[in-house]
C-alpha cells in the first residue's frame, strides 16, 4: 500500500507552488495593460491554488515513507491535477469558455506536446495568457515535481523515485546519486539557455516577448505556435538555422548539460546514444534534403528545411517552416519514423526514445547471430558494458505496452475522425507528445473540432506518453489503492 497521506501532502505543497509561479503572468498581464477580467482571472486562480493546496497539505503526516511506488503515483497525480489548475485562467477569462478544452490546453503545456485547440485564434490571446501558454511548456519541461525536493525539508534522497518518474528513460544514473545538488544546478542550466536562447532570437529581429515564448517552447521541446503559421510567420533563415541547433541541443539528455557543467565534456562524447541520436538526425537529413531537393531546387535551401524539420520532429518539437505536407512521402515516412523514436533519454523529449530504438536494433542483430552461430555467446553491449537481461526485457515490454496503447486510442479516436489519417496522426502526435502532425491536425490545429471525449482521451494520451505509460497504469491499479 502506498503512503497516501505523505502523497496528498506533496500534492497540496505543488498546487501552491503553482499558485505562486500564476504571479508571473499576471505580472506579465500587468506590464502589458491587460483588461480587468483577465487579470482577474489569474488573481482567482492563485486563490483557488492555496486555498485548496494549503487545505490538502495543512497536517504534516507523521509517516514520511517515499519510494519508488510513492514517487510514480504522486508524478501521475499530479499531471492530471496541475493541468486542471492551469486550465482555470483560460476559462474564467473567456479566451477558452470549454473547459475540456482549456484543460486540453493546459495538460498540452504541462507535457510538452504544444497540441492546441485554438487554431488561428493563439496570436490573438492577451499577452498574459500567451505568456502562461507557454511558460507551462517550461514548467512541464525540467519537471515540476522535480522541484519539490527544494521546496519540502529534507526531502533528501527521495528525490531519485521523483527523478526516475519525470525524467523517464532505461539508463538514467548520471546525477542520482547527487540529487539535491544536481538539481539546483539543472534548473540553472535549463533556465540560462533558455534566456540565452531568447536573446539570441531577439538579436534576429524578433519582438523580446515573442522570442522568450519561442525559447521557452524550444527548451521544453514543446513548440507552441504563437502564429498560425508557425516559424513560417517570421520569414527568417538565421532563425530557422538557430532554432535548429537549439532543438537538437534540448533533445539531448540533462545529464550531459550536468557533466558539462562540471567539466566532464570526454564523456558525454563518449556517449553511445548521443552517437545514435546524431546519427539518426544527419542521416534522416540527408535522406530528405536529396529527397525535396526538386521540389525546392536549390541545395542550401533544401537543406535548410530538412535540418529544421527533422530537428523539430525527432525533439518533439514541432515548430514548421515550411509545408512538409507537400512533400514527397519518402520524406513524410522518415518524419513519421522520427516521431515514434523522440530524443534521448533523460530530456524532456517523449516517443519510444533513441535509447530503446538502438537497443532494440541491437538485440535484432544478436538474435540473427544466434540463429547462425547457436552456440556462441553474443551479450549485447552499450557505452562499453553489458546490457542486463531485464533491461532488455523491459524495452521489449514497453514496445509491446505502447504499441499496444497506441491501437487502442487509435480505434477509439476513429470514431470522431473523417479519416484513417487523421485519426492515425492525432494519436501519435499525442502519445509521442509532439503536438503538430502531418495532416488536418497541423501547427495550425484543428483539435477543437474533436469532440469532448476525444479531448479527454487524448489529453489522457499526453499524459501517458510523457510518464511512459506505466505510471497511468499504476496509478488506475486496484492494488495501488487496496490498503
Amino acid at each position: 500500500m502506498i503512503n497516501r497521506s505523505y502523497v496528498f501532502y506533496i500534492l497540496g505543497k505543488l498546487i501552491q507552488v503553482l499558485g505562486v509561479l500564476l504571479l508571473i503572468p499576471m505580472l506579465v498581464g500587468l506590464i502589458f495593460g491587460n483588461s480587468f477580467p483577465v487579470l482577474l482571472s489569474f488573481g482567482v486562480t492563485v486563490l483557488i491554488c492555496w486555498l485548496i493546496g494549503g487545505f490538502i497539505c495543512r497536517q504534516v503526516p507523521g509517516n514520511k515513507d517515499f519510494y519508488a511506488h510513492e514517487g510514480l503515483v504522486l508524478a501521475t497525480l499530479a499531471w492530471f491535477v496541475l493541468p486542471f489548475f492551469g486550465a482555470i485562467p483560460f476559462v474564467l477569462s473567456g479566451e477558452i469558455p470549454n473547459f475540456i478544452d482549456a484543460y486540453f490546453e493546459s495538460v498540452s503545456g504541462f507535457t510538452t506536446t504544444g497540441a492546441s485547440v485554438l487554431s488561428s485564434t493563439m496570436h490573438a490571446l492577451p499577452e498574459s495568457l500567451l505568456f502562461w501558454r507557454s511558460f507551462t511548456l517550461l514548467i512541464g519541461g525540467m519537471g515540476m515535481l522535480v522541484f519539490i525536493i527544494y521546496v519540502i525539508p529534507d526531502f533528501g534522497a527521495k528525490g531519485i523515485y521523483i527523478m526516475r518518474a519525470e525524467l523517464p528513460g532505461p539508463i538514467f544514473g548520471k546525477v542520482e546519486s547527487r540529487v539535491s545538488k544536481s538539481i539546483l544546478i539543472l534548473y540553472f542550466i535549463y533556465l540560462a539557455m533558455t534566456l540565452i536562447l531568447a536573446i539570441l532570437i531577439f538579436l534576429g529581429g524578433v519582438p523580446f516577448f515573442e522570442s522568450l515564448l519561442l525559447s521557452m517552447g524550444a527548451a521544453a521541446t514543446g513548440g507552441f505556435n504563437i502564429h498560425p503559421a508557425s516559424i513560417r510567420f517570421y520569414r527568417s533563415p538565421y532563425l530557422e538555422i538557430l532554432l535548429s541547433a537549439a532543438m537538437f541541443i534540448f533533445g539531448m539528455s540533462f545529464d550531459f548539460f550536468y557533466l558539462v557543467f562540471i567539466g566532464k565534456i570526454k564523456q558525454v562524447l563518449k556517449s553511445e546514444e548521443l552517437k545514435w541520436y546524431a546519427g539518426i538526425v544527419l542521416v534522416a537529413t540527408a535522406f530528405i534534403t536529396i529527397n525535396i531537393l526538386p521540389i525546392h531546387r536549390d541545395f542550401w535551401t533544401a537543406l535548410k528545411n530538412a535540418f529544421f524539420n527533422v530537428t523539430s520532429v525527432s525533439s518533439t518539437t514541432a515548430y514548421t517552416n515550411t509545408n512538409i505536407v507537400a512533400w514527397p512521402v519518402a520524406s513524410q515516412i522518415v518524419l513519421l519514423f522520427l516521431m515514434f523514436a523522440g530524443g534521448m533519454s533523460g530530456s524532456t523529449t517523449s516517443g519510444l526514445k533513441v535509447v530503446r530504438i538502438s537497443i532494440f536494433i541491437k538485440s535484432i542483430k544478436q538474435e540473427i547471430r544466434r540463429m547462425i552461430s547457436p552456440h556462441r555467446v553474443l551479450p549485447i553491449t552499450y557505452d562499453n558494458k553489458q546490457m542486463d537481461i531485464s533491461i532488455l526485457r523491459s524495452i521489449n515490454f514497453y514496445l509491446v505496452t505502447y504499441m499496444g496503447v497506441f491501437f487502442i486510442v487509435l480505434l477509439l479516436v476513429s470514431f470522431d475522425t473523417r479519416s484513417f489519417s487523421q485519426a492515425f496522426n492525432a494519436v501519435i502526435s499525442s502519445l509521442s507528445n509532439i503536438g503538430a502532425s502531418l495532416d488536418l491536425l497541423g501547427p495550425g490545429g484543428e483539435y477543437v473540432t474533436l469532440s469532448g471525449f476525444s479531448k479527454i482521451l487524448l489529453s489522457i494520451t499526453m499524459i501517458m506518453g510523457r510518464l511512459e505509460i506505466y505510471p497511468v497504469l499504476i496509478l488506475l491499479s486496484r492494488s495501488t489503492w487496496k490498503k
